[in-house]
């Protein structure tokens, strides 16, 4: 279902490249459309309009950001429910309600950029909370590098709460050390995707040789290539859309430090989409602009906003 009511406030312009000495350059003057349509994709859930005035702060309502396809996905998910004139009659009215809450996010909707809290397991000390400064340093410059309407205030959303889950559709996840889900946190992880979520997922490593130095990419890759054995990680090639959908990244994600593995993705069968970001090279410490120059620094600061105009235009 597609309702042609595109938000202004969801549709960033590319902003001037201050080193371009043309005036009037084709390139900074052009436009992209991140968002087409507001669809009420991502809150399926019974229950997904719980604590909608209390979301990022008190401020939000993201729910009402809902992605393409999640009703769709949602559906398939019921088996013969879909054949019943009760569940059709149920659904009908549901869209009715979800078209009404998305004419709401014409004044009120905003990308909320959420950290996910997860079960951990090792001694590192570099768990689910690490570094929240980064986040909050990469939230800023997404207001500044584009028009992206963005929330500034700090989210936590937690992988044990499947309702929390429903009303985020993008979350961050990091940690430094090994990590073991339980079995409820896995099975919303694979709902979350299943669904359209998306999880983007970068290790915080360590130099000096430690235990924890590709842990966390090592436990998030045999993570998802257990729920998917079928469609297991790939590396993402340099010319994917998502290395220069908004700024341009010829030789893919930046590697500030650990293990070079490059960026690596789950890809939607049908369509190709990624549904999940896994990058080892600590994009998350460049956001904090503390430890290299600032060239490298902005480079993981790009990458991360590229990672989100994706998510947003897909």
């Amino acid at each position: 279902m597609n309702m042609p009511n595109p938000n202004p406030a969801y549709r960033p312009a590319l902003q001037r490249d201050p080193g371009c000495p043309t005036s009037n350059c084709s390139d900074c003057n052009k436009r992209i459309d991140v968002i087409d349509t507001i669809t009420p994709r991502f809150l399926s859930h019974p229950d997904a309009a719980r604590n909608q005035d209390i979301l990022a702060g008190g401020l939000e309502k993201i729910e009402e950001l809902s992605r393409r396809r999640f009703l769709q996905k949602g559906a398939k998910t019921t088996g013969g429910m879909l054949m019943s004139s009760f569940f059709v009659s149920t659904f009908m009215n549901y869209l009715s309600s979800m078209t009404a809450r998305a004419d709401k996010a014409d004044e009120t909707g905003k990308f909320v950029f959420p950290r996910l809290l997860f079960s951990t397991v090792d001694g590192t000390g570099k768990h689910w909370d690490i570094s929240p400064q980064g986040d909050s340093i990469l939230r800023r410059q997404l207001k500044e590098l584009t028009n992206v309407n963005v929330s500034m205030e700090p989210k936590i959303v937690r992988l044990s709460d499947f309702d929390d889950m429903c009303l985020n559709p993008f979350v961050f996840m990091t940690a430094g050390g090994a990590f073991r889900l339980p079995d409820n946190e896995e099975k919303n992880f694979r709902e979350f995707l299943d669904r359209g979520g998306f999880i983007l997922a970068d290790d915080c490593m360590g130099t000096g040789g430690g235990n924890d130095t590709d842990a966390f990419f090592q436990c998030y890759s045999k993570l998802v290539n257990k729920l998917y054995p079928d469609n297991p990680l790939r590396k993402i090639p340099y010319d994917h859309e998502i290395f220069h959908c908004y700024f341009d990244f010829p030789t893919g994600c930046p590697e500030l430090q650990g293990v070079p593995h490059g960026a690596h993705g789950l890809f939607e069968p049908g369509t190709g989409r990624i549904m999940t970001w896994l990058s080892s090279g600590d994009i998350h410490c460049g956001w904090m602009c503390r430890f290299w120059s600032m060239e490298k620094n902005m480079s993981a600061i790009k990458m991360g906003i590229n990672i989100i105009v994706y998510f947003l235009s897909h």
